[in-house]
C-alpha cells in the first residue's frame, strides 16, 4: 500500500477510535521501525492531528485539544448551509486567491484544514451487524459474591470477550455493566460483518471453559453468556454526551432487536435474526427457533440459534491491475451486433434492443461493439438518459446536441447560437429559417438577431415538427458515412424521447445506421416486432466465464480455488458483481501475491468481501474518509456531474477535492472527461452512485440538495430556465416544498405548452404531492387550485376525459373555488366536469353542470364562455335524447363562433368550437330526419378543421363525417373517413377519438360480408373506449356489434349484448330506440316469438317519437311494417309506414329511405 493512502486511513481511524497502539499499526500495516517513525512524524509534526502517549500509543488531537479523553468538539451544523463553508468564502478576493496556483505549503495546509473540518456530520447510514453479549446470572452473583470478587469476574469476562471481538474486527461501542455492545461493519465497513459477528460469538462461547478454569472455579461460579445478533440499517456515529460519558450512538431497530434476541438465548447460546443468518451464509449450523413477538418490535421476528461452525481456512490481498475487462460469455450477442452493423453499413439500417438487469453487462457490450467497428469510417452518436431527468422533455437529445456542438459553460448566447447554426448547416437538410428556430426553442436559446423569426404554429405542430427535425438531423448524419448510434438507459428516458426514438426506429431501414438501445427489465419496449429489429436479453454468466473475469482482474495470475468458488457463488453470474467482488478482495490485502499466482493468507470466511454492491462500495470508500465523503456529495448531483458544481458544494479545499476525485477515478468508481476545473465525471455504475447517495443521512442529503438548488439559482440560471424540474427535484429532496412546488409548476406549464402532456402530468403531480408540507391556509388552497387547473388539460388530452382522475381533479377544483370564492376559476372547472360526465355517459349530470356553466357565463356577459356553454349544453341534451333543444343550443354556439377570432380557443377547449358545433349539429339533423343537411354540416365541419389543422378537431371532423356516412348506409365513404380520422387520432395520441374508427370499420365489414371480422373489430374499439372510461357512444357501438353478431349467426350473443345494454340504468338515452328495434329484428329473424318482436318494435317507435328522432322513427316503423307484412297484414303495414315516409323531404338516396320505399312498393 502506498504511504499516503495508509496515512489517510490511519488519520481516519484515529479520528474515530481516538487511540491506537503502535503495535496495532505494526500488525495491521506490516510496518518496520522506519515506516512507523515516518508515520509518527507525518501525524504528529506535519499533520498535527495526533500526539504520542507514553511511547506506546497514538492519540487523536485533530480538534486542537491536547486532552485525549473521548472529547470531540464540532461547530454546530447551521440550519441553512451556505454554498461554501465559512472557510471557503465565495467573495471576489477569495475567488481570486483560489484561482492562483497553490504552493506545496498551501496545499498541505488546505488538505489538513479539510481533514480537520470533516463532513457535515460524523453520523451516516450503515448496514450494520450489532451484537449484544450479556453475562448470565450477574444479579444472583452480586448477592453471594464480594463486590471486589464479582468485579474480577466481570473484568476477566470482558477482557476475554474483547480479545475475541477484536480478532474478528468488532468495534466495542459500550461496556454496559456486565454486558457488551459490539458493532460489526463500523467504523470501517466490511462485507462479511454478519459472518464475523457469528464467528466472534462462537469464539466467546468457546473461551468460556478456559475462563471458568482460570477464574470461575476459584470463585465457585460457572461463567456463562447469552448473545444476540441482528443486522439492519442504522444511523451510526452521532456523538452524544460529554466528557467521559461521550459515546457514538447507533439509532435504529437493530440494536434493540439484538438485545431482545439475547434475552431469548439459553446459557452460552447464540440467537441471530433472519437477516443476519442470510448474510452469514451456510458456513454455520443453525437451529430454527420459530417466530417470536418481542417487546418494542412491531412485527413477529424469525429467530435462529447458531450451533457451531464446521471450520475453514482463508485469505489476503494486493493491488489489482486495472485493465479493461475482456468480453466474456457474450459471443452470440456480439455476433448479432456485428452482423447488424455489417448490414447497416451496406445501407440496410438495423435496430438492436438490449435488455438486462443492472450490472449485467449492457455497457460493456456496447464498448465491444465499438471496438469491433474498428478504424473504418463511421459516425458514433451516443444518447444517454438520466435518472434525475426522467420527466425532462427530450433531455437526452438536448444533452447529446450540446455535446456535439461543443457548448462550454462560459459560452455566450451568441456563441452558442453560432454553434447551433453551424451544426444545422453541416448536418440538416431543412432550410435554416425553419430548423434554427425549432432547435433554438428546444434548447431554450433566444434568436439573437433578426435573420430568424419564431415559427407560427400551434404547440402540437411545433412539437411534432421538432421531433421530425431531430430525426432528420440524425438521419442526415448517415449520408456521408454509416452511423453507429447508441441509446443508453431507456428506462430513465422521458415519454417524448421514447416517442421520438420510436419514430426514428421506423425510419432506420432507409439509411446506413445501426441503432442500439439498452434498458433494464422495468422498461417495456413499445415497438412491435419488425424485420429490422433484433431484441437481445442478456443472461447471467456461467461459472467458467466468471472465473475468466476474476483471473483477468487479478493480472492473469492464478487464483486459489476457494476464492473462485466464493466469488462465483456470491456474484451469481452478474458481471458487475463479479468485478466489484474481485477488486474488493484484491484491495483488501487478504491475498498474498506471488510471481504467477495468489495464495490465501487466512480464513476465507473471515475475508471482508462484499455481499452487495452497496457494501462493496462502502468497504472501498471507507479506506479514505475524504474520498467517501466526496463520492457521497457527488452522488447528490447525479450520475454525471461537473467539477465546477461539486466544488461549489463540497466542504473540501481544492487540492483535497482534486486528489479525492483522482482516487475515485483510480479506484474505477468514476470516469473522467477533461481536466481541472473543466472536468466532467461519470459514476462507473449507477448502482455505485445510488449506494453512495443512500449512505448519506437524510438531513445531509437535504442540506446538499438545498445547496445545489441555490447554486443553480445563483450561477446556472440558464439551466433552470430550460429545465426548471432540475431545481424542483433538488428543492423537493431538500425538504423545501414551497420552492419545489414553484419550480414543478413552472416545469409543468412549460411541458404543457409544447403538448408534452405526460411530462406535464408528472411535474404537476409532484407539486400536488408536496402541498401537505405547506401551512394549511388560504394561500395553500389557492396554490392547489392553480395546480389542479394546470394539470387538468394534460390529463384529458393524454388519458381521456372519462378517467376518474380527470373528474376528481375538477371536482376538487370546484370545491376549492367555492371555498375561496374564486368565480374566475370556477368556469374552467365546470366546463371540464360537464365534458367529463358527458363522456362517461352521465348525461343528466352533464346537463345540470352545463346549465350552471351557461348561467354563470350569461351572468358575466362573457361571450366566449357563453359560446362554449351553449356548445356543452347542446351536446349533453343531444345524448340525453332532447334533440330539438340540443340543436337550438348548438346553433347558438355555431352562430356565436368567429373562425378568425375564436380559432385560438381550440387549445383551451381542446376542440375548435366551430368544428364541434357543426359536427354535433350534423348528428342532430340526421336524427331529426334531415339527412342531406346533416351531411352538409359534417362537410362544413371537416372543411373548417382542415383549414385550421388543429389535430383533435381534424380527427373529430373526419370521424363525425364517417359516422354520418354510416348512418346513411354508405360503407365506402364511411370506411375512408374513419380510417383518416383514426390515423390522425393515433398519430397525435388522442385516446378519446382513437377508438371511434373501429366500430365504424367493423360495421363496414358487416355490410361487406365478413361479420366475424366485424365482431372482433367492433369489440376492439369498445374495449379501448372502456379502457379510458368513455361511454359516450356505448349504445351506438353495441347496436353495431349486435348487427354483426346477428349477421354471423351469433343470435344468443346478440340478444345478450342488447339486453345487457337496455338493462343498464344509463342516463344516455339517445340510442335506446335502436337497441329496442334490433331486439325486434332479432326476434323476427328467429321467428320464435313474433309477439315479442312486435312489442319491441312498438317500444322503439314510441321512444323515437318521444325524442322527435324521425330517422329512428323511420327505422322502427320499417321494421314493424315488415313484421306485419310477414303476418299478412299489408294494409296495416302501409298505413304505418306511408305517413312516416311521407314526412321526409330529403335524403331519399340513404339506405333507410330506400328500404322503406322498397317495402312500400312491394305488392300486397
Amino acid at each position: 500500500m502506498k504511504f499516503f493512502r495508509m496515512l489517510a486511513e490511519v488519520s481516519w481511524l484515529l479520528r474515530h477510535r481516538k487511540v491506537i497502539s503502535y503495535e496495532a499499526l505494526r500488525q495491521e500495516y506490516g510496518l518496520d521501525e522506519a515506516g512507523l517513525e515516518a508515520l509518527r512524524i507525518e501525524l504528529i509534526q506535519v499533520e498535527r492531528v495526533a500526539i504520542d502517549l507514553d511511547g506506546r500509543f497514538l492519540a487523536w488531537s485533530g480538534d486542537g485539544s491536547t486532552k485525549v479523553a473521548m472529547t470531540e468538539s464540532r461547530p454546530p451544523v447551521p440550519d441553512r448551509v451556505p454554498l461554501r463553508t465559512v472557510e471557503r468564502d465565495t467573495g471576489a478576493a477569495a475567488v481570486a486567491e483560489r484561482s492562483m496556483p497553490a504552493t506545496p505549503d498551501q496545499a498541505a495546509t488546505d488538505a489538513r484544514a479539510a481533514l480537520e473540518t470533516g463532513p457535515l456530520s460524523d453520523a451516516e447510514r450503515r448496514h450494520l451487524t450489532v451484537m449484544f453479549c450479556d453475562l448470565v446470572g450477574s444479579t444472583e452473583l452480586s448477592t453471594r459474591l464480594d463486590p471486589e470478587d464479582l468485579q474480577d469476574i466481570i473484568r476477566a469476562y470482558q477482557e476475554t470477550a474483547t480479545r475475541v471481538i477484536q480478532e474478528f474486527n468488532g468495534y466495542i461501542a459500550k461496556y454496559m455493566g456486565d454486558g457488551i455492545l459490539v458493532y460489526f461493519g463500523y467504523p470501517q465497513a466490511t462485507e462479511r460483518s454478519a459472518q464475523s459477528a457469528v464467528k466472534s460469538a462462537l469464539g466467546i462461547v468457546q473461551t468460556l471453559p478456559r475462563l471458568n478454569d482460570e477464574v470461575g472455579l476459584s470463585q465457585g461460579v460457572d461463567i456463562a453468556v447469552r448473545i444476540g445478533i441482528a443486522t439492519g440499517v442504522v444511523v451510526v456515529g452521532e456523538i452524544t454526551g460529554k466528557g467521559e460519558a461521550q459515546e457514538r450512538t447507533v439509532v435504529g431497530e437493530t440494536p434493540n432487536l439484538a438485545a431482545r434476541l439475547q434475552a431469548l438465548a439459553q446459557r452460552n447460546g447464540i440467537v441471530i435474526s433472519k437477516a443476519c443468518k442470510e448474510l452469514a451464509g451456510d458456513g454455520f449450523l443453525y437451529r430454527d427457533l420459530g417466530t417470536h413477538r418481542l417487546k418494542g418490535i412491531s412485527e413477529p421476528v424469525e429467530a435462529w440459534g447458531v450451533i457451531a461452525e464446521p471450520g475453514a481456512e482463508s485469505p489476503s490481498i494486493s493491488t489489482p491491475l486495472h485493465r479493461k475487462l475482456p468480453l466474456v460469455g457474450r459471443q452470440e450477442e456480439i455476433g448479432l451486433l456485428t452482423r447488424a452493423w455489417e448490414s447497416s453499413r451496406e445501407g440496410r439500417g438495423q435496430v438492436v434492443l438490449i435488455q438486462g438487469e443492472a450490472g449485467i453487462g449492457k455497457s460493456r457490450l456496447l464498448e465491444a461493439l465499438r471496438d469491433q467497428a474498428g478504424e473504418r469510417n463511421f459516425t458514433w452518436v451516443a444518447v444517454r438518459a438520466s435518472p434525475y431527468h426522467t420527466a425532462s422533455t427530450l433531455y437526452p437529445i438536448i444533452e447529446q446536441l450540446k455535446h456535439s456542438m461543443h457548448w462550454q459553460p462560459g459560452d455566450s448566447v451568441k456563441a452558442r447560437f453560432n454553434k447551433l447554426e453551424t451544426l444545422l448547416q453541416a448536418q440538416h437538410g431543412w432550410p435554416l429559417e425553419e430548423s434554427v428556430p425549432l432547435f433554438a426553442a428546444m434548447l431554450s436559446l433566444p434568436l439573437v438577431d433578426g435573420r430568424y423569426t419564431q415559427l407560427e404554429m400551434s404547440p402540437r405542430q411545433q412539437r411534432e415538427t421538432t421531433l421530425d427535425a431531430i430525426i432528420a438531423c440524425y438521419l442526415a448524419l448517415a449520408e456521408p458515412q454509416p452511423v453507429l448510434m447508441i441509446w443508453e438507459d431507456l428506462h430513465w428516458a422521458d415519454p417524448t424521447t421514447v416517442e421520438l426514438l420510436g419514430l426514428l426506429i421506423s425510419q432506420v431501414p432507409t439509411v446506413p445506421m445501426l441503432l442500439v438501445a439498452t434498458y433494464r427489465p422495468e422498461f417495456v419496449s413499445p415497438w412491435p416486432a419488425r424485420s429490422h429489429i433484433t431484441p437481445i436479453t442478456l443472461s447471467r454468466l456461467a461459472r467458467a466465464e466468471v472465473e475468466a473475469i476474476v483471473t483477468h482482474i487479478g493480472g492473469d495470475k492464478a487464483m486459489p480455488p476457494e476464492v473462485l468458488d466464493h466469488i462465483a457463488a456470491k456474484a451469481d453470474g452478474v458481471p458487475l458483481y463479479v468485478e466489484e467482488l474481485s477488486r474488493t478482495i484484491l484491495q483488501s490485502e487478504i491475498l498474498l501475491e506471488r510471481q504467477d499466482h495468489y495464495e490465501l493468507n487466512g480464513l476465507l470466511a473471515d475475508m471482508h468481501i462484499p455481499e452487495t454492491l452497496q457494501d462493496s462500495l462502502m468497504a472501498r470508500l471507507d479506506r479514505t474518509p475524504i474520498v467517501r465523503e466526496i463520492a457521497q456529495i457527488a452522488a447528490v448531483l447525479g450520475r454525471e456531474f461537473t467539477y465546477e458544481m461539486l466544488a461549489a458544494i463540497a466542504p473540501h479545499e481544492e487540492p483535497v477535492l482534486q486528489q479525492g476525485l483522482a482516487q475515485l477515478v483510480e479506484s474505477d468508481l468514476l470516469y473522467q472527461r477533461g481536466r481541472g476545473r473543466r472536468a466532467h465525471y461519470l459514476f462507473k455504475h449507477m448502482l455505485i452512485q445510488e449506494a453512495a447517495y443512500e449512505s448519506l443521512l437524510k438531513r445531509s442529503r437535504q442540506k446538499y440538495h438545498q445547496q445545489v438548488a441555490r447554486l443553480l439559482e445563483q450561477r446556472f440560471t440558464d439551466m433552470i430556465e430550460a429545465h426548471p424540474e432540475i431545481a424542483a427535484h433538488h428543492y423537493s429532496e431538500a425538504g423545501h416544498p414551497a420552492q419545489a412546488i414553484g419550480y414543478w409548476h413552472r416545469a409543468g406549464q412549460k411541458a404543457e405548452q409544447i403538448s408534452a402532456h405526460q411530462e406535464a402530468i408528472s411535474h404537476l403531480s409532484k407539486a400536488l404531492e408536496l402541498l401537505p408540507g405547506l401551512p394549511d391556509d388560504r394561500a395553500r388552497s389557492r396554490l392547489e387550485l392553480d395546480l389542479l387547473i394546470a394539470i387538468g388539460p394534460s390529463l384529458g388530452a393524454s388519458r381521456g376525459y372519462a378517467v376518474p382522475e380527470y373528474g376528481q381533479t375538477y371536482d376538487r377544483a370546484r370545491e376549492l373555488c367555492t371555498q375561496l370564492n374564486e368565480s374566475a376559476l370556477l368556469s374552467p372547472a365546470l366546463r371540464a366536469l360537464a365534458v367529463h360526465h358527458l363522456v362517461r355517459g352521465e348525461t343528466d349530470t352533464a346537463v345540470s353542470i352545463a346549465r350552471e356553466f351557461l348561467a354563470m357565463a350569461e351572468q358575466k356577459r362573457d361571450e366566449e364562455a357563453e359560446m362554449f356553454g351553449h356548445y356543452s349544453l347542446g351536446i349533453s341534451l343531444l345524448f340525453a335524447g332532447a334533440l330539438e333543444p340540443a340543436r337550438e343550443h348548438l346553433v347558438k354556439a355555431r352562430q356565436s363562433y368567429d373562425p378568425d377570432q375564436h380559432q385560438a380557443l381550440a387549445r383551451l377547449y381542446n376542440i375548435d368550437i366551430g368544428v364541434g358545433a357543426q359536427g354535433f349539429e350534423a348528428l342532430c339533423l340526421w336524427l331529426l330526419g334531415y339527412a342531406d343537411q346533416a351531411l352538409e354540416k359534417a362537410a362544413a365541419a371537416l372543411a373548417l378543421a382542415q383549414r385550421h389543422q388543429h389535430p383533435f378537431s381534424l380527427a373529430f371532423a373526419w370521424l363525425w363525417k364517417a359516422t354520418l356516412h354510416q348512418f346513411r348506409g354508405e360503407s365506402d365513404a364511411a370506411t375512408q373517413h374513419a380510417k383518416q380520422g383514426g390515423e390522425i387520432a393515433r398519430e397525435h395520441h388522442l385516446p378519446l377519438l382513437a377508438h371511434r374508427a373501429k366500430p365504424i370499420l367493423g360495421w363496414a365489414l358487416t355490410v361487406g360480408g365478413t361479420p366475424e371480422q366485424a365482431v372482433d373489430k367492433i369489440r376492439e374499439g369498445m374495449d379501448e373506449a372502456a379502457g379510458i372510461g368513455s361511454r359516450l357512444f356505448e349504445s351506438y357501438h353495441i347496436a353495431l356489434l349486435a348487427e354483426a353478431q346477428m349477421a354471423c349467426g351469433q343470435i344468443a350473443a346478440a340478444r345478450s349484448s342488447l339486453q345487457s345494454a337496455l338493462a343498464q340504468e344509463a342516463e344516455e338515452q339517445l340510442w335506446r330506440p335502436e337497441l329496442q328495434r334490433l331486439l325486434g329484428e332479432l326476434e323476427q329473424q328467429t321467428g320464435a316469438d313474433l309477439k315479442a318482436a312486435e312489442s319491441r318494435f312498438n317500444e322503439a317507435l314510441q321512444q323515437a317519437q318521444h325524442q322527435h328522432a324521425q330517422a329512428l322513427v323511420l327505422r322502427a316503423a320499417t321494421g314493424l311494417a315488415r313484421l306485419w307484412r310477414q303476418q299478412h297484414a299489408p294494409d296495416k303495414a302501409r298505413d304505418l309506414l306511408a305517413p312516416v315516409y311521407g314526412w321526409f323531404n330529403e335524403g331519399f338516396d340513404t339506405a333507410d329511405l330506400r328500404a322503406a320505399k322498397t317495402l312500400l312498393d312491394e305488392p300486397d
